[in-house]
């Protein structure tokens, strides 16, 4: 009997996917899956692994939550629930996206990723409940000067971070499950990037 993939092998799926995805995907903002919005993105990421493993036929997006108040974005094959955050600083024409930081790490607006995880930790879900983070950035080469670009500007700073600041604002323990690199992706600005998963205790 096959086994359900677990958040860290969804996590790595999802991330060997999104080439392929990229180079069959023909954008409002430039070729490439980087400049779609969220939906658009988790919409050919979900198709792309069930035809890639017959394990993710069952897997379910926009699940209500249990008490009905809203919905989760997806619901792995294995039943735990998963709320996934497009995590990209750049808009397609290069400049910077201002409202991302918030968009990410606000505790004060809904649906950010941290209000995600509280809604998750505060939910009748079954344990465990997950995070999932596509992460794009430029490349590594951009000859374009990008001002004020911090060094912490890394998948991995921001796993950090997303861990730190759910402890911070709501008490809540978490862990980075997984951090699984892509690259080569055909749009001028999103290049590169991850997925991250965290798991919420």
């Amino acid at each position: 009997m096959a086994t359900h993939p677990s958040v860290e092998a969804v996590t790595t799926d999802i991330a060997n996917r999104i080439p392929a995805i990229d180079r069959e995907t023909t954008g409002q903002y430039g070729d490439g899956i980087g400049s779609e919005n969220e939906e658009r993105q988790l919409s050919l990421i979900v198709g792309a692994l069930r035809e890639f493993d017959d394990r993710y036929q069952n897997l379910a997006r926009e699940v209500p939550y249990p008490n009905g108040s809203q919905r989760c974005d997806l619901v792995l094959p294995n039943g735990s629930p998963v709320e996934v955050k497009l995590i990209r600083y750049w808009r397609a024409n290069g400049d910077p996206e201002p409202m991302m930081y918030g968009h990410v790490f606000s505790p004060f607006h809904r649906n950010t990723l941290l209000t995600d995880a509280k809604n998750l930790h505060e939910s009748a879900f079954d344990d465990p409940t997950a995070l999932l983070g596509l992460f794009y950035a430029r490349s590594d080469d951009d000859p374009k000067t990008v001002e004020s670009l911090p060094n912490q500007y890394t998948a991995e700073s921001i796993a950090k971070k997303v861990v730190e600041d759910m402890d911070h604002w709501y008490g809540i323990d978490s862990e980075v499950r997984e951090i699984a690199r892509f690259d080569g992706l055909q749009h001028t600005v999103h290049k590169q990037g991850a997925v991250i998963s965290w798991q919420i205790e």
